[in-house]
């Protein structure tokens, strides 16, 4: 009985209840660039500490509050923190993060949050390092993510909220298919203040590019 359970855990294992976790999306060319997306790695930690620093001004006012220094909420066990926490979610079903990978260097993260695997739905999150704005790692990254979401991970529809005011963001969903559905008054504490978000959705048969 004790080596038939154990076999059925290593079956579980292998073939997971959760499909479309772990992934690795790509790689593809991208003007010349490698472009992939993968798991996040412990060895991630300081060039993600790193390229949060550095980027302060552009993800400050749209990261959730907190009373931590930014300094604080950049260190590298901040990462770790996270990525326990983020792999746990993610064996679980609820969660699909990636990091974007250019070249083999760091570009930041594409994420698949509150997953719900009943009703087809997930949240889409994202930030691109400041070195690659003015590229197409944004839109690159953002089309192999919605692929596999509704392909691998099997949903129907993704949501994405963005804070009134951050332009960029929202460019890159309209540009993408992404259907603006309404606004979501004191959505989220976001840069130290109660803001409004707008409500950003797609479906499969919004872009012809799945």
């Amino acid at each position: 009985m004790r080596v038939r359970s154990l076999a059925s855990a290593a079956a579980r294992r292998l073939r997971p209840e959760h499909p479309g976790w772990p992934a690795v999306l790509g790689p593809e060319l991208d003007q010349g660039r490698r472009l992939r997306l993968r798991p996040p790695r412990a060895e991630d930690a300081a060039d993600w500490a790193a390229a949060v620093l550095a980027d302060r001004d552009l993800l400050e006012p749209w990261w959730p509050s907190s009373e931590q220094s930014w300094a604080e909420r950049a260190d590298e066990a901040r990462w770790r923190e996270r990525g326990w926490s983020a792999a746990r979610a993610a064996r679980n079903g609820y969660l699909v993060p990636l990091v974007i990978e250019v070249d083999g260097s760091f570009g930041g993260e594409m994420v698949l949050d509150r997953v719900d695997r009943a009703n087809g739905t997930a949240e889409l999150g994202a930030w691109v390092a400041s070195a690659f704005h003015g590229t197409s790692v944004a839109r690159r990254s953002l089309r192999l993510m919605v692929r596999h979401a509704f392909t691998e991970v099997g949903l129907r529809r993704i949501v994405a909220p963005v804070g009134v005011g951050n332009r960029a963001a929202r460019l890159v969903l309209a540009r993408n298919g992404f259907h603006k559905e309404g606004v979501l008054r004191e959505h989220m504490h976001v840069g130290g203040r109660l803001l409004d978000h707008e409500l950003w959705s797609l479906l499969p048969g919004d872009v012809d590019w799945l």
